[in-house]
């Protein structure tokens, strides 16, 4: 038994008018009628699965429909109730339809559609995924997203990777395959490094250790001490980054000179810093008669934090690249923007994602060591800043992206630091 397109087109709308995010999307509002774009039919058999893609309004869905019959029929959903459309009467039988990544049979037809029957799974389970899009991983090597909601343009995400592969850079998690229909981006298959050690997590443990020892060593912990007291200390801590904050800085170099390749370069103007004017340190090097030197613009990573790169044994692998046009389910955005700009944009965010692992790990020390706390804390950031730094300035062919002269970098550094610093305050303090 296989039900018609209409039928699932009525069961897969109402569906979707059931999901919260859905119906805080902005471009998708109910007087826009749904309207069926394109219906595959990829198995007839039992389990049966088909692709809808729908659209109302601005929006494109894509929902991926799977059915079975209702006798003997399988806790395939794991108790996920939310993944049923509904049923239908076809014949002597009655079936039961829903959503096909909810089955893990059809999960694995998925992958094999998606790779032109290159890779194939035996085993898969679902991630925790954002709206725009669903996440599986098969047989912990292969990492899947199916996209739910459609960008009518390339997203950006497949178009830096498959960009960067091009020529040659591999410190990234390398993708495998890009399920495409008519220049629409369906799915993207990359690998996965389930040994792979989030850059965040390495940082905190890193400083948690550090002040864990000196809290430990209680007269060294309490004393006051000099700058420099402070610096070998956070250089004796068991859990120290500075090597590794240098291998990141070097591994940042590499992707943007690889940026520069795949997608090209061009000179900075002072129109390109124009959201960081009013910041002194900028404001110095704008205000020179003509400015020149600024560097080359090229495609930064636009999100570039340490939850953004990976420590697998392999070294550093950068992922991330706007990933989710969406933000949230509650506060839905347009797609996030390609973003070109000095590659001081990213080195900058980083800085600054150091500062943030900085507040949450004083954030859980006991009141009563904050003040020596936030003192060796500074000194284990100013130590795997300046380790990332130079690890990004040393290596070889990035200076051709950067600023002539260091007196001008370094300018534009502290300017797009404290920008950062000055909008992360302001968004705090309006929550």
């Amino acid at each position: 038994m296989a039900p018609r397109e209409e039928d699932l087109f009525d069961l897969a709308t109402s569906y979707l008018e059931r999901l919260g995010w859905f119906r805080n999307l902005p471009g998708s509002e109910p007087d826009h009628a749904f309207r069926l774009v394109a219906f595959e039919r990829i198995r007839d058999d039992s389990p049966g699965l088909a692709r809808l893609l729908i659209e109302r309004g601005e929006r494109k869905f894509q929902l991926l429909v799977g059915w079975r019959p209702s006798v003997g029929f399988p806790d395939f959903s794991h108790g996920e109730e939310s993944a049923l459309f509904g049923a239908l009467e076809e014949g002597d039988g009655r079936l039961i339809v829903y959503d096909a990544l909810a089955d893990d049979e059809l999960c694995r037809s998925v992958l094999e559609l998606a790779t032109g029957g290159r890779e194939h799974a035996e085993r898969v389970r679902t991630v925790a995924s954002l709206a725009s899009h669903a996440s599986l991983v098969f047989d912990e090597r292969l990492f899947m997203k199916c996209y739910r909601v459609l960008e009518t343009t390339t997203r950006p995400e497949v178009e830096v990777m498959f960009g960067l592969d091009r020529v040659g850079f591999n410190a990234m998690l390398s993708p495998v395959a890009r399920w495409r229909d008519h220049e629409v981006d369906l799915g993207l298959v990359r690998e996965f490094l389930p040994s792979a050690l989030e850059g965040r997590l390495l940082a905190l443990t890193s400083l948690r250790d550090l002040l864990g020892h000196a809290a430990g060593e209680s007269t060294a912990f309490q004393a006051e001490g000099t700058t420099a007291d402070l610096d070998r200390m956070a250089a004796m801590a068991g859990g120290d980054l500075a090597g590794e904050a240098g291998r990141l800085g070097q591994t940042t170099a590499l992707l943007h000179i690889a940026l520069g390749e795949a997608f090209g370069t061009r000179p900075l103007t002072a129109d390109d810093f124009a959201p960081a004017v009013g910041n002194p340190a900028v404001d110095q090097v704008l205000e020179r008669p003509g400015p020149a030197g600024l560097g080359l613009a090229i495609r930064i990573h636009g999100d570039y934090h340490l939850r953004r790169v990976m420590r697998a044994e392999s070294g550093w692998l950068v992922a991330g690249f706007g990933d989710d046009p969406l933000y949230s389910a509650e506060h839905a955005s347009p797609s996030q923007p390609v973003r070109e700009g000095s590659p001081l944009e990213d080195v900058a965010d980083m800085s600054f994602a150091l500062g943030r692992v900085v507040a949450d790990a004083l954030a859980q020390r006991p009141e009563g060591d904050h003040g020596r706390a936030a003192q060796l804390a500074a000194a284990w950031r100013r130590r795997n800043r300046g380790s990332f730094l130079r690890g990004y300035f040393r290596t070889p062919g990035i200076d051709e992206l950067l600023p002539a002269e260091p007196a001008v970098r370094d300018l534009l550094l502290e300017g797009l630091e404290e920008i950062r610093e000055r909008r992360y305050e302001a968004t705090s303090s309006a929550e």
